[in-house]
C-alpha cells in the first residue's frame, strides 16, 4: 500500500536522491539506505526491536545513525498489509504510513508485507545468489518466479515480469489447508486440529511445524526447528522420519502452487527452515515427489526449484519497488 503526504510532479522525481528501506521482523529490524533501485550496502544496520518503543522510534534511529534524509520509504513488515498499516503477526507493533512519512519527511511511503517484498527481488538474482537444487528447463528472464519462505511462519509470492517491471500480490498462502494423502497424513492432521483448530500449511511446514512432526513421530517435546535437524544428523530414527515428512509436505506445497502460478523462472526456497530442509532434498527424494505423475508432469518437470541464501531479499525488493514508484 502507498501513502503520498503530497504530490510530487513528474519532473521533479529526483531518483538519485536517497531512500529508506526496511524489512521489519518479529525480533530485528533491518534497515538501509537505497538509490536507483539499489540498496546502498555499507549503510545496512540491525536493530532488536525490543530495544524500541515503536517502529517509528527504530527508522528515526537509523536516519540519525546515517545523517541522512530521505524523501521515499519502503518498508517490508512480517504482517498482512490493511490500508495504510501492518500490524506484525509476531511482535505487538503497528507499523502505520501515515507516522513513518509525517516522522521522516517522506514524500512517499510504501508498506508490504515482508515475503511480497522479497517477491520484487526474484528477477534480479544471479547466479552467485541462488544454489539449484533441481534442475529444470531454460526460461524466459520475465516468466514468473515464485518465492516460499519456511521460517517460523510459511508463506509464498509470485513475481510477475513485464517490460523491466515487477508485481508481486500480497498472499497469505502459508493458511491454505495442508495436503493429506495417506493414513499418516489423517492422523497428524487430527493431532494438529486438537491443538489448534484448524489444519493450516504452516503448522506442519514451520520451525515450529517440525517439531510438531517429531513429537508426532516419538521425538522430545519442546524441541525446537534446530533440534530436529541436529537429532537427524546424529541418526535419531524419529527425527529422520519427521524430516522426511515434512519434506514431503514441502514438495505437495510447491507442487500445487506450482501449478496455481506456473513460475516457469523458478521456485525460490527461503527462510532458515527452509534452506535448512533443502539440505535433505536428495535423501528425502524431495525432486521425484515434485515432479508427481500426472497430465501436468512435464510442467513440474520444467521448473526448477533453488534455495536462496541469506541475502536481505526484503531490503533489495523494496529498493525494486520504489525504483518503480518513482519512475
Amino acid at each position: 500500500m502507498r501513502h503520498r503526504i503530497s504530490l510530487i510532479a513528474k519532473g521533479q522525481k529526483d531518483q538519485a536522491m536517497l531512500s529508506l528501506v526496511g524489512d521489519i521482523g518479529g525480533t530485528n529490524s533491518r534497515f538501509a539506505l537505497a538509490r536507483d533501485g539499489h540498496v546502498l550496502d555499507a549503510s545496512q544496520r540491525s536493530y532488536r526491536n525490543d530495544g524500541f518503543d515503536s517502529p517509528v522510534a527504530a527508522v528515526l534511529a537509523f536516519l540519525q545513525e546515517m545523517d541522512a534524509q530521505v524523501h521515499a520509504v519502503c518498508l517490508g513488515v512480517a504482517g498482512p498489509v490493511q490500508g495504510d498499516a501492518v500490524r506484525l503477526t509476531n511482535y505487538p507493533w503497528r507499523v502505520e504510513a501515515a507516522q513513518i512519512a509525517q516522522a521522516t519527511g517522506a514524500g512517499l511511503v510504501t508498506l508490504m508485507n515482508d515475503l511480497q517484498a522479497q517477491g520484487y527481488a526474484l528477477h534480479s538474482l544471479g547466479g552467485a545468489d541462488v544454489q539449484t537444487l533441481v534442475e529444470g528447463a531454460d526460461a524466459d528472464p520475465e516468466a514468473s518466479r515464485l518465492i516460499i519462505a519456511v521460517g517460523t511462519g510459511v508463506n509464498a509470492a509470485v513475481a510477475f515480469a513485464d517490460g523491466g517491471r515487477v508485481f508481486v500480490p500480497p498472499s497469505e498462502s502459508g493458511h491454505m489447508a495442508l495436503p493429506l494423502i495417506d493414513d499418516t497424513d489423517f492422523a497428524i492432521a487430527a493431532m494438529i486440529r486438537e491443538e489448534l483448530g484448524h489444519c493450516p500449511v504452516e503448522a506442519a511446514l514451520s520451525g515450529a511445524g517440525l517439531a510438531r512432526l517429531w513429537r508426532f513421530f516419538g521425538g522430545a517435546d519442546g524441541a525446537l526447528a534446530e533440534d530436529v535437524f541436529a537429532a537427524c544428523a546424529e541418526g535419531d530414527q524419529t527425527a529422520e522420519t519427521a524430516v522426511r515428512r515434512q519434506a514431503a509436505y514441502l514438495a505437495r506445497y510447491v507442487a500445487d502452487l506450482a501449478l496455481v502460478h506456473l513460475p516457469m523462472g523458478g521456485v525460490f526456497v527461503a527462510g532458515s527452515v527452509g534452506l535448512a530442509l533443502s539440505r535433505h532434498f536428495t535423501e528425502t527424494g524431495f525432486a521425484s515427489m515434485f515432479h508427481r505423475p500426472g497430465p501436468y508432469e512435464a510442467i513440474h518437470r520444467a521448473i526448477p526449484i533453488h534455495a536462496v541464501p541469506q541475502v536481505q531479499l526484503t531490503l533489495r525488493g523494496c529498493a525494486t519497488r520504489l525504483r518503480q514508484d518513482l519512475s
